[in-house]
């Protein structure tokens, strides 16, 4: 299937030519559970929450937080390279987050389902992805339906909610969730080209041509000069595709990506968990965008690289299943 035309929706960029693309919940902002998780004691656990800085507000309540340290760390990396936030957030859970940036150049939701160009949604982009989910063998409301069929009356759900109109979530009661249930869901939604991914107490069931990589490749392809780099971070599955396809990444020493033990030669792990996770993430990040240089070849193209068959090189959804 060809791309529908797109607009560029490009502004100027002065930084380096370095990209980086951030992981928000349990990457780089924590909800105050998260916390106390990666203390290694109650005492210590409420210096760290009594310290940290609310970044996120809702229905009057702090939901997420940032360290001190974090906050310096990532006004600096955005000082000196193009940081693009990254998340399973729909647009409107990720405008609830105020990181200490304004409103970036661009920002990606939805699991990539979503592109915001200042802030807002990019029109063209969403055109694309519903052309993508077009093609797939089950539609959003089948998915969604054949969910509710399987969940609906039991002890064990919470919630079932379509996320922007892209994909679905389930918020479970891990203790009561019958152990079965999210493998044999993987299973019926790997042959309509549909992934699931469990992390914490939601299960997210994703279209799989729709990654945090592909729409990281278009913020690329918008971007004057071509990036000579690319990073990440992230801590889940979801985010595999987004650290698999950078040129080098770095994962926090907790979240699913841990408790499954995954490793790749090009990404790291950090030494700390929790917050002290996310301010070295953001050191390893400063520190090696530091280390490229800041000569941009006028020559190289503002598109995206192809395959010899012309269709654009994608990573797939690696350990989704």
């Amino acid at each position: 299937m060809s791309s529908p035309a797109r607009s560029t929706g490009r502004a100027s960029l002065t930084k380096s030519p370095v990209l980086v693309t951030l992981d928000m919940d349990r990457t780089l902002i924590y909800s105050a559970n998260a916390i106390t998780q990666g203390a290694p004691d109650a005492s210590r656990a409420e210096v760290l929450l009594a310290a940290a800085r609310c970044v996120e507000i809702y229905q009057g309540k702090p939901q997420s937080y940032m360290s001190d340290a974090a906050i310096a760390s990532l006004m600096e990396l955005d000082r000196i390279a193009q940081v693009v936030p990254t998340t399973t957030r729909t647009i409107e859970q990720y405008r609830r987050i105020e990181l200490p940036l304004g409103t970036p150049e661009f920002a990606i939701t939805s699991n990539g389902g979503n592109i915001l160009v200042h802030g807002e949604s990019d029109e063209s982009w969403s055109v694309h992805v519903a052309g993508l989910l077009g093609g797939l063998g089950a539609g959003i409301d089948d998915v969604h339906q054949r969910l509710d069929s399987d969940s609906r009356g039991t002890d064990w759900l919470r919630t079932l909610r379509i996320a922007d109109g892209l994909f679905c979530y389930v918020v479970v009661e891990l203790d009561l969730l019958p152990p079965d249930v999210v493998p044999r869901w993987a299973s019926w939604a790997a042959e309509v080209g549909w992934n699931v991914s469990r992390q914490g107490r939601k299960v997210y069931v994703m279209p799989d041509p729709v990654t945090k990589h592909i729409a990281v490749e278009e913020v690329r392809r918008r971007m004057p000069v071509w990036p000579r780099v690319s990073l990440a971070a992230g801590d889940g599955v979801l985010d595999q595709p987004m650290l698999v396809g950078s040129d080098a990444a770095i994962r926090p020493r907790h979240g699913e990506l841990e408790e499954l033990g995954w490793q790749h030669p090009d990404v790291a792990v950090t030494t700390g968990r929790g917050l002290a996770a996310s301010e070295e993430m953001l050191e390893w990040l400063i520190e090696r965008t530091g280390t490229v240089e800041s000569v941009v070849e006028p020559d190289i193209p503002s598109t995206v690289p192809t395959g010899a068959d012309g269709a654009n090189i994608s990573i797939p959804n690696e350990g989704l299943r």
